[in-house]
């Protein structure tokens, strides 16, 4: 019995002792199957990426094109300039996703045949991805479009209408001359004006904003158009007429969208003939030197640059914009200067949203999910590329922030005007704001 007893006890402990090396052992690793390596995970690289234009793994060729040479030319100074800055400063911080941005600069002279020459040579022969456009010429657009080419830019119609044309200031109403924004024509009543004088030169953009122009003078209370004059010469020239016929009209304002130097003209001519008018509106009018050029004539001119924040306006985006054109000998006032800028750094932002291995279509369909950008803080507002909204792609900027000359300096306004309608003159509806 006690043999017994004695036998069963050494057995437990037995097999307890062996259970507990069994648990030892495979804690330690000891008596367990050897587990296959994991599979590594394949990482994508640039090389690995499929063909596409305009892409290698380690550059991306983009282009600008806009007049270089030709009358037109004076209009956009410092535009191509402003791009290839924008591309070296993200060049600076490695380029986007390890590749290097190349920027070619192509010349349309705002011609047609020339643009078009251009662009069948940024395609064909340079085998550029994208462009930004800084021109008032409209030829290209078609081809773009029909080639799925990302485009950006401003003022073009193409810009509101077209899937591959983003606008830096949103989408663009200039196909739909019925469509009109109120902005500066409350600005200019706030001034005391009356009677307007509404005067363009001829291009799509300038003469789509003339006629919408002067269709929305009616519907805005207080004031009306006496004057329409929608040939006026584009840049340098003798507005003694272009004066006298505002001085008989018995206009006391005027909206002036044509080239810089053309307004300069105008405002010279009309100082001549005695004649001083409560407020004026000069698209693109935004260096101080045109002040000094006109010689006081411009003198409580309305300024306005082509949609971003002016020059001086103590914000991060604007100071580090100007200390980098000055840093390399460029004006940073030139009104088309910001837009070259700004326009790059859509194309910048386009690439990011396309992914690691970046096509057209990637870059087009990304980017028309952005709602927020504001092109590095340079633009007064967030824009939204998601359509539709009042046209196919979106929505155009609601903010307008204004200068007024006096004596040698365009002193902006401490905030963005902001709330803009945009108003279907044909049927009188309000379309978007108010």
């Amino acid at each position: 019995m006690r043999s017994s007893l004695h036998l069963r006890r050494s057995v437990v402990l037995a097999t307890v002792a062996s259970t507990s090396l069994l648990v030892v052992l495979a804690s330690n690793g000891a008596s367990a199957a050897p587990k296959p390596a994991p599979k590594p995970t394949k990482i994508a690289t640039n090389s690995s990426c499929p063909t596409t234009p305009g892409v290698t793994p380690t550059t991306v060729n983009l282009g600008w094109i806009g007049p270089k040479t030709g009358p037109a030319a004076a209009n956009y100074i410092g535009s191509a300039e402003a791009a290839r800055l924008r591309i070296d400063q993200e060049n600076a911080k490695g380029g986007v996703n390890g590749r290097k941005l190349v920027l070619n600069i192509y010349d349309d002279k705002a011609a047609a045949s020339d643009q078009i020459s251009a662009v069948q040579k940024a395609l064909s022969q340079d085998n550029v991805f994208g462009l930004t456009a800084q021109t008032s010429q409209t030829a290209m657009y078609p081809t773009l479009k029909d080639q799925g080419i990302p485009v950006t830019g401003f003022s073009n119609p193409a810009f509101g209408t077209d899937n591959n044309a983003f606008g830096t200031t949103g989408a663009t109403v200039s196909s739909n001359p019925a469509i009109a924004s109120t902005g500066t024509l409350e600005k200019l009543k706030a001034m005391g004006v009356t009677k307007i004088a509404n005067i363009n030169h001829v291009s799509t953009g300038a003469s789509a904003s003339g006629n919408a122009t002067a269709g929305l003078i009616p519907l805005v209370g207080g004031l009306t158009q006496v004057l329409r004059i929608a040939d006026e010469p584009q840049g340098t020239h003798d507005a003694t007429s272009t004066a006298l016929r505002i001085k008989n009209s018995g206009a006391d304002g005027a909206v002036i969208v044509g080239y810089i130097d053309g307004g300069i003209s105008i405002m010279q001519a009309l100082k001549q003939q005695g004649v001083t008018l409560k407020g004026v509106s000069i698209v693109g009018l935004s260096d101080p030197a045109s002040l000094k050029a006109a010689n006081g004539s411009l003198d409580g001119a309305l300024g306005t640059n082509y949609g971003t924040v002016p020059i001086g306006v103590p914000r991060p985006a604007v100071r580090t914009f100007t200390n980098a054109m000055k840093a390399v000998g460029l004006n940073p006032y030139v009104s088309a200067a910001p837009q070259g800028y700004v326009g790059a750094d859509l194309l910048i932002s386009g690439l990011k949203v396309a992914g690691k291995c970046p096509t057209r279509a990637s870059f087009i369909s990304g980017l028309r999910n952005v709602t927020s950008w504001d092109g590095s803080g340079l633009i007064p507002e967030k824009i939204s590329f998601k359509g539709p909204g009042i046209m196919p792609n979106g929505n155009p900027a609601v903010c307008g922030w204004f200068m007024i000359a006096k004596g040698t300096d365009l002193i902006a306004d401490p905030k963005p005007t902001c709330g803009a309608k945009y108003i279907d003159t044909a049927s009188g509806k309000v379309l978007l704001g108010g």
